[in-house]
């Protein structure tokens, strides 16, 4: 089989895909054209409306519903971690999907706010049921511009080659907000901690002139430095590949996949 015939086929049988934007983000469009690349038979269960900062929680005081969305497609009222648990649980019973992607985040999922992400939660809950998942999030410098380029021209690539048949894996990647174009690798790193300095809120009062409050978090990420920590890796316009409940390097024992053949291409 030539180099190029392996780029083109399905490397699996099955993936799963869920996000926490929801069911309509445009990152899971790009997702699910990645994926059908990548799978035989791909299966689309996401939240219907954003569910972020939502990390591994499952609903335990309200039921699910679910919305068929097309083929192959539902949306359901719960969390990320509710979507990949209610498919292994509903549709395939002892045929489990191959991979789980969840994704594609608007915005960076790296230092502190991984343990409240629901991208990542999603592949959390799949690791722990023994499905190899990946996490992948697109950073932004200004939400009304958000360059997809990076993940488009990257993320079947980069998911190609973290794949390991037999392999129970799981890792968050991050691609840098700047354009395709300048991208030259991707590189294994630490999730860096201390970008979140202290919880914030911010007060309102609705139409009955009772008060209630907006949680949120002061951040800075200036004094994150370390060239293998995630926030370095991305503010060097290279792609960031944590792992997740492992310390394994890369496939093929390395710390970086160099992607400037493809990027000239």
């Amino acid at each position: 089989m030539s180099q190029t015939a392996a780029i083109t086929e399905p490397m699996v049988r099955r993936i799963l895909i869920t996000n926490d934007d929801g069911i309509n983000a445009p990152g899971l469009a790009i997702l699910e054209r990645i994926a059908r690349n990548l799978a035989e038979e791909v299966w689309v269960v996401a939240p219907e409306h954003d569910r972020s900062g939502a990390g591994q929680s499952i609903s335990i005081h309200d039921p699910l519903r679910v919305y068929e969305n097309g083929e192959k497609r539902y949306a359901v009222s719960g969390t990320p971690a509710d979507c990949v648990l209610y498919s292994l649980a509903h549709w395939f019973g002892d045929n489990p999907p191959d991979l789980v992607l969840s994704g594609v985040n608007c915005g960076a999922n790296i230092s502190d706010s991984v343990q409240y992400s629901g991208t990542v939660g999603a592949v959390l809950s799949a690791e722990h049921m023994g499905i190899p998942a990946i996490a992948l999030s697109q950073a932004f410098l200004s939400r009304e511009g958000v360059d997809w380029s990076p993940v488009s021209a990257f993320g079947e690539q980069v998911i190609r080659k973290l794949w390991q048949p037999g392999e129970n894996r799981a890792w968050n990647v991050n691609f840098p907000a700047c354009d395709a174009g300048v991208i030259r690798q991707a590189q294994w790193c630490n999730q860096s901690t201390g970008s979140i300095q202290r919880p914030r809120l911010l007060a309102g009062q609705d139409a009955r002139s009772l008060p209630y409050w907006w949680l949120g978090f002061d951040r800075s990420s200036r004094h994150i430095t370390a060239p293998d920590e995630d926030v370095t890796v991305l503010r060097e316009k290279a792609i960031a590949i944590t792992p997740l409940r492992h310390r394994e390097a890369l496939p093929g024992g390395t710390g970086i996949f160099d992607l400037a053949a493809a990027a000239a291409h």
